[in-house]
């Protein structure tokens, strides 16, 4: 038996002897992108639909880079039932609201005549809806308007402050904020089988990458694509800042992980610096000139988070309050499920974490660093290679055996699991028994049919929201009501006095330096 594999299985035999599994609390939420498109598959030029209630104001679906780009986001849920089936109810919501639209159902986006043809959210005329309207302003002058319309899933999970009692007498801040970065440090280490997993973006339209430098392979006249990739979402082609790296984010230490991000906002960057933060009318088109304009502009697979009022700065509750909640984003759009990620596939990402939490965790090093960086640049172009190998500790070691050894590790997880709620190996069992993940289903299609991503993408999706458009029994009277409420509340907030945008932004900057 591997000297990791047994001292796993006593790490676990602790926490089970302990009660920890019993004890158990996971708290569970999901925010899914998709964009809306027409009949003919071209991204939508229409507004926000306004069944679906205000994007600035309501909790339940906002938007993101684009008016056409729209978010779902799901409360926190104690089962991946309830999770699963209140995702779908907003998939029916939303459908209810868009008339012939639909939504398209894959992590790379439609086919594009021209970058114009995306239009930035906007959010009213507030301070507060104008600043998030900068922001991808900001986005679109440094990255383009096309690379921020790819979707993705992005799951965000924690424990409740009873589920660490059977492992530890002071449930503290502190202690929890350690766990979670001993759970993140595990996610970077052990992320080659989320891509295996979860990636399902192998192909794109040739579209995506109008003016940009890249090392993709033609396929047919109008796609690009690697052989082997998992996701190209996740690739250096993908939603990615490759200067960003500078900026040595570590999640050995969450004063360090915050003062780095800090840095990246605070530190003017020569190339966004000559942008200019005002536009020739003298109106905002950047938030800051650094790396970062904001945090959430941090693009990494794995991010601790805190919730905080409005116009909080996530840095600041992050330091003065702790982590509250970690949010894992480097999650594909499953094409195949109607809503993107299915139950099976929830449980499996909670069986992944739960793994992450209590296998040992070291602070991560320089050399393990950037063996992190190149097995995710492996697993994302070629990971469906049946030769591909990933470095550990300076040596190159067969995916398959890897994966064999992982799996075990995974099934003592999932059957520890099932004393805090029955169905995660049967999950586990499911979904890893499966030896075509979606991007091999998706290339196979394509490759059966003989027809194009665009073609592919548009037929499947109309097939998916011919499903959510079936008239279902169900109350949508809380959706219909939280929208409602929420054009209200963006009414109340646009008749309040602003100051001057300029001013407004200025302030939003200085709370970085002055709430320490």
């Amino acid at each position: 038996m591997p000297m990791a594999l047994t001292k796993f299985k006593k790490e676990l035999k602790l926490h089970q002897e302990n009660g920890f599994f019993k004890n158990l609390e996971i708290h569970r939420g999901i925010e899914r992108e998709s964009l809306r498109v027409g009949h003919n598959g071209s991204i939508s030029q229409k507004d926000h639909p306004i069944g679906l209630g205000s994007p600035l104001t309501s909790t339940d679906i906002t938007t993101d880079f684009s008016e056409a780009l729209i978010e779902l986001i799901t409360p926190t849920f104690a089962s991946t039932e309830s999770l699963f089936k209140h995702l779908s109810k907003l998939h029916h919501f939303v459908y209810g609201a868009m008339e012939e639209e639909i939504l398209w159902n894959f992590s790379m986006p439609c086919a594009f005549e021209d970058e114009s043809e995306i239009r930035i959210a906007e959010y009213g005329h507030s301070n507060m809806g104008m600043l998030k309207h900068i922001y991808r302003k900001g986005l679109k002058l440094r990255y383009g308007s096309i690379m921020q319309c790819v979707s993705g899933i992005h799951y965000n999970f924690s424990l409740s402050d009873t589920s660490w009692l059977p492992v530890v007498d002071n449930v503290t801040q502190e202690y929890i904020n350690e766990k979670y970065l001993h759970l993140i440090r595990n996610v970077k280490r052990n992320f080659w089988f989320i891509l295996e997993q979860c990636g399902a973006s192998p192909i794109t339209h040739k579209s995506y990458l109008y003016g940009r430098k890249h090392s993709l392979e033609n396929y047919g006249k109008e796609d690009l694509f690697m052989p082997f990739a998992t996701t190209l979402r996740m690739s250096e082609a993908g939603y990615q800042s490759p200067i960003q790296e500078s900026l040595k984010i570590t999640y050995n230490n969450l004063n360090e992980f915050v003062d780095a991000v800090i840095k990246g906002i605070s530190a003017p960057y020569e190339k966004f610096k000559e942008m200019g933060l005002l536009d020739e009318k003298g109106f905002p088109q950047q938030i800051s000139t650094g790396i970062l304009q904001i945090e959430n502009e941090l693009y990494d697979i794995i991010r601790p988070k805190r919730t905080g009022p409005s116009g909080s700065r996530p840095a600041n509750l992050l330091k003065q309050k702790g982590i509250e909640y970690i949010e894992l984003r480097g999650i594909d759009v499953n094409p195949f499920i109607p809503e993107g990620i299915s139950e099976n596939k929830i449980k499996l990402l909670d069986i992944f974490l739960i793994h992450s939490l209590i296998s040992d965790s070291p602070n991560i090093n320089k050399q393990e660093n950037e063996e992190i960086k190149l097995n995710q640049k492996t697993m994302v172009t070629n990971g469906r290679s049946k030769d591909v190998k990933i470095l550990q500790k300076g040596s190159y070691k067969a995916l398959s055996e890897l994966r064999k050894n992982f799996y075990e590790e995974l099934s003592l997880v999932a059957l520890a699991m099932d004393e805090y709620s029955p169905g995660y190996l049967n999950a586990l069992e499911s979904e890893v028994v499966d030896t075509s993940p979606p991007s091999q289903k998706i290339m196979r299609i394509l490759m059966d049919t003989n027809i194009s991503f665009k073609e592919f993408g548009l037929s499947h999706s109309q097939e998916i929201a011919k499903k959510f458009r079936k008239k279902i029994d169900g109350d949508f009277s809380v959706l219909l009501n939280n929208s409602m409420d929420s054009l209200e509340q963006q009414k109340i907030i646009e008749e309040t006095k602003d100051i001057n945008i300029n001013k407004y932004v200025e302030l939003y900057n200085s709370k970085l330096k002055r709430e320490k």
